[in-house]
């Protein structure tokens, strides 16, 4: 199949996060398409989410370069009755299509490539189901599958004008629960701890411990406290995304969220900050895996950007597993996310060009 085919057969696949049937239907789709490559390819269940999808091309037990992607999109069943996969203007458009289905494409064509070649190197793919929703279900299988592999190589999409992502901050959710003392608004409210002000304190406590100039955010986002007007609340509940460059500021702000002390003695202050995605800090290993792509590139004709940005991928758990990665190798295109999703499909040309080129190299 061509690209072009590719991409439309998988946006025509509607897989969101929460429906683990799709999802694993896809994945059936995709191990039996690799299989036609060649390649050594299985479903991996996990628990809740559907299957993850595994292949190997090549000899070896280790070493090698690992694509790493994912099968779920953020997009309901029924998205694509609204707005069917459409080509136009050199753009492809459909639920899915960029985040990620385009780099899934690229994979499946990098895999017929080297699956007739008569010695190529060792080559695997890892696609989770649940990538959208944190990839609890498969960071297990992903880590332990990527420490196999020499490198990783991420197919989320590109940055910007198809800039490859070099960093990425990791993220985290905390949650702050707040215990205080129920009493009458108005006939005694002297006699009550409120939950509420005291989550008031503690939200505009957040700002003295973000860092905007090391890139630390912390931002409160969702909050509920009490349930009558006429009495002082006893329980509130804060939820605070937080976000960071490296681990060593990750350590700092977990110590200075857990260290909050309640200025009201008769609230009790719990807070628990889980960091979902470890920062994807960058490397002189994984640099100078940029570095051998950007050349590549230029080759080829084009600059390949490189980038930091906020948001997290499954790049995050093998970076922070020692892992060599680059991430944002996936085609150009831009809306992620939104109903203007797009794929710019000379760039799907270029990339599977792009990391034939690299793969050769790396054997």
């Amino acid at each position: 199949m061509t690209l072009d085919a590719d991409l439309r057969w998988l946006v025509g696949h509607e897989s969101p996060s929460d429906d683990a049937g799709r999802v694993s239907d896809l994945a059936r789709g995709i191990v039996m398409r690799l299989a036609r490559s060649g390649a050594s390819a299985r479903g991996i269940p996990c628990a809740g989410a559907g299957d993850a999808v595994r292949a190997t091309l090549g000899a070896g037990e280790s070493g090698g370069t690992l694509l790493l992607g994912h099968l779920d999109t953020v997009w309901p069943v029924g998205t694509l009755r609204e707005r069917p996969f459409r080509i136009e203007n050199g753009r492809a458009t459909g639920p899915g299509a960029f985040d990620m289905k385009a780099g899934i494409a690229v994979a499946l064509t990098l895999f017929d490539g080297f699956g007739a070649a008569p010695r190529g190197p060792r080559l695997s793919l890892f696609l989770a189901p649940d990538e959208e929703a944190g990839s609890a279900a498969s960071r297990d299988a992903l880590v332990a599958f990527a420490r196999e592999h020499d490198r990783v190589l991420v197919l989320e999409p590109s940055h910007g004008g198809g800039a490859a992502k070099v960093a990425r901050k990791g993220t985290g959710l905390v949650e702050a629960v707040f215990r205080g003392r129920a009493a009458h608004a108005g006939l005694e409210p002297e006699k009550g701890s409120s939950a509420l002000l005291e989550m008031a304190r503690f939200a505009l406590f957040l700002e003295s411990v973000a860092d905007r100039a090391a890139g630390t955010t912390v931002t409160p986002t969702v909050a509920a406290a009490g349930g009558k007007t006429n009495v002082v609340p006893d329980s509130a509940r804060l939820l605070i995304d937080a976000r960071v460059w490296t681990a060593a500021e990750e350590r700092r702000l977990r110590a200075a969220l857990e260290a909050y002390r309640p200025a009201d003695p008769g609230v009790a202050v719990s807070v628990d900050a889980r960091f979902d995605r470890p920062p994807m800090e960058e490397t002189p290993a994984s640099r100078a895996l940029y570095d051998r792509m950007r050349a590549i590139a230029r080759d080829l004709g084009k600059d390949l950007g490189a980038e930091r940005v906020g948001g997290a991928s499954d790049g995050n758990l093998t970076a922070a597993a020692g892992v060599p990665t680059l991430d944002g190798l996936g085609p150009a295109g831009g809306g992620a996310h939104s109903q203007e999703e797009w794929v710019d499909l000379d760039d799907l040309e270029f990339r599977a060009a792009l990391l034939a080129r690299f793969l050769d190299d790396a054997a």
